[in-house]
């Protein structure tokens, strides 16, 4: 009779059923065995179980048949593994990042691929700029598209339980494939691009598609043939070679070696992110990749570097990154990963913005206010003052201010030096912020002054002369303490001349000088002069007695 069994059911009763009659052709080449029934023929046997019909004739070889078109039933058929059809094998979306899209076999929209999505035979994948995804099969293999990136499943069926075969087509793009090496002896990983075929049994390796349709191959581990018109090369672990469109492989070269990473921190507190790579002799370039997990799947930046440039400025967010440096040669292969080293960003809490005292500021009181704009991140602040730029001896070290302004009181004049920093609730203290400078200045000397001179008229006073632009207050009173200002005048010479008192008495004169900033200094010590007052009695006794003696002449 006919095989009209679906199929999956026909495998289930193969793989349940048969398995005891499985064995092995040859020493390198799995087998299944199907026993005739009634009514069969070769061809009708190949329909059901084979992935090609047209290959009965390489049955009918492999079984030594010689009139293929008569076998009986009961008759023990042995097909090769491999030219069966298989179950189709499905892939699961383990990481993704970014934008990535998928076209499913006959399908005009493509449709978001997200974490967990299934993808199966078929199915076209494309990464969009700084996007990446990785499909892991039930054996553990996986290939991982980085950005801008094309692929299409064009086969992925498994033939008993450790043979499997995957077809991919890589248009445009880089990936990377992880090959497991517990696969089937006879299974094949094979990743087609314009230009080549990469074949492999387990290994980890590189295939990239440049705008050029040119192919690069690079090994990491185990063997992988690439094959392109009529020739192919064999790699080894630490090879690489190219495949220009319509031409053969180049013969294979070894992959240059990492650059070394230099001067790159552990942590960083302020950006950018510096560091700088020492590169192989052979290297032309380096490819710099910076992510968030060591598997450098997370890719937050990735860029070329030629040899004798200096790294672009890199600003990162607060995290964890690690990154791996990849050496580049002439022919543009990629050399063996540098282990990815770790580092940190921590950039929050941002020193505050220091809004009092402003720099160079000049303060003619001992108490100054100090105040800074608030910090989102930051609960608290500590500041320090100090008579020295370098901070080494402080004049002031608060901590623990929960404000953005404090009083601090000074006790010498001269220069001081400000700066506060940002504390984060986990206890993670900030940069510095910048250190402001700001001085309190002694208020301009008093100046030595002469006697004051009094002539019948007017009275004078000289001082000492303070310097250009300085100015002078000067003032007479009766009285020691100036209670009563009798005369207040402001000049900008060292001298002053004003008309004599009528009055006699006692007199006090002073003076102090002011600096162009209207800063007065102190008043020099008070100066007396005398005002003698006109004599009325003497007068009086005078004028009296001359009018007596008048009198007694006359």
């Amino acid at each position: 009779m006919k095989h009209r069994i679906k199929y999956s059911a026909v495998l289930f009763f193969v793989f349940l059923f048969i398995t005891p009659f499985l064995f092995a052709g040859t020493l390198d080449e799995k087998t299944v065995t199907i026993t005739v029934a009634k009514k069969d023929n070769l061809i009708n046997i190949c329909k059901t179980w084979l992935e090609n019909p047209h290959d009965w004739k390489r049955v009918s070889e492999f079984n030594q048949l010689k009139n293929p078109h008569l076998i009986y039933p009961g008759q023990h058929i042995i097909i090769p593994v491999k030219l069966l059809k298989g179950i189709p094998m499905e892939g699961v979306v383990t990481f993704i990042k970014g934008d990535v899209w998928t076209r499913p076999k006959g399908a005009e929209a493509r449709a978001v691929v997200k974490k967990g999505d299934v993808v199966g035979q078929s199915a076209q994948i494309e990464t969009g700029e700084k996007s990446a995804v990785e499909i892991t099969f039930e054996d553990g293999s996986a290939f991982f598209l980085r950005p801008d990136t094309r692929i299409s499943i064009r086969t992925a069926r498994q033939r008993q339980p450790y043979f499997m075969i995957r077809r991919l087509f890589v248009p445009a793009g880089r990936t990377m494939m992880h090959i497991q090496k517990s696969t089937g002896g006879d299974s094949r990983f094979e990743i087609h691009t314009p230009s080549a075929v990469s074949a492999v049994r387990g290994t980890q390796f590189r295939v990239s598609v440049d705008n050029n349709k040119t192919t690069r191959t690079e090994v990491l581990d185990g063997v992988v043939v690439v094959a392109g018109t009529k020739k192919k090369v064999m790699l080894d672990p630490g090879q690489g070679t190219w495949v220009e469109k319509g031409k053969q492989p180049n013969n294979p070269q070894t992959l240059l070696p990492p650059p070394a990473l230099e001067g790159l921190r552990p942590s960083y507190q302020s950006l950018p992110v510096d560091f700088s790579l020492a590169m192989p002799q052979k290297a032309v370039a380096a490819r710099v990749i910076l992510a968030k997990d060591p598997e450098m799947k997370n890719v937050v930046k990735e860029f070329v570097v030629q040899k004798g440039d200096t790294i672009p400025k890199i600003m990162l967010p607060d995290g964890n990154y690690y990154c791996q440096a990849l050496s580049i040669n002439p022919a543009g292969l990629e050399g063996l990963p540098l282990a990815p080293e770790g580092f940190k960003v921590r950039i929050n809490p941002f020193p505050p913005f220091v809004q009092r005292p402003v720099n160079g500021e000049k303060f003619k009181t001992k108490q100054v206010e100090v105040e800074w704009l608030k910090v989102s991140d930051a609960v608290s602040y500590s500041f320090q003052v100090s008579r020295e730029s370098d901070f080494k001896n402080l004049y002031k070290d608060i901590q623990g201010i929960t404000g953005t302004r404090q009083s601090i009181d000074l006790e010498e004049y001269g220069i001081y030096y400000f700066r506060v920093f940002s504390i984060a609730g986990d206890d993670f203290k900030g940069l510095w912020s910048d250190a402001i400078s700001f001085s309190f200045v002694e208020p301009p000397k008093a100046p030595e002054a002469k006697a004051p001179a009094v002539d019948e008229k007017t009275i004078s006073l000289k001082w000492q002369d303070m310097g250009p632009d300085m100015t002078y207050l000067f003032q007479m009173a009766k009285d020691p303490l100036f209670k009563e200002v009798l005369l207040e005048r402001t000049t900008d010479v060292s001298d002053i001349c004003f008309d004599r008192p009528k009055k006699g008495g006692t007199y006090y004169v002073r003076v102090r000088a002011v600096d162009p900033d209207g800063y007065e200094g102190r008043f020099t010590p008070a100066q007396a002069f005398e005002i003698k007052a006109f004599p009325y009695v003497e007068a009086g006794v005078i004028a009296t007695w001359v009018i007596g003696a008048l009198i007694i002449i006359l």
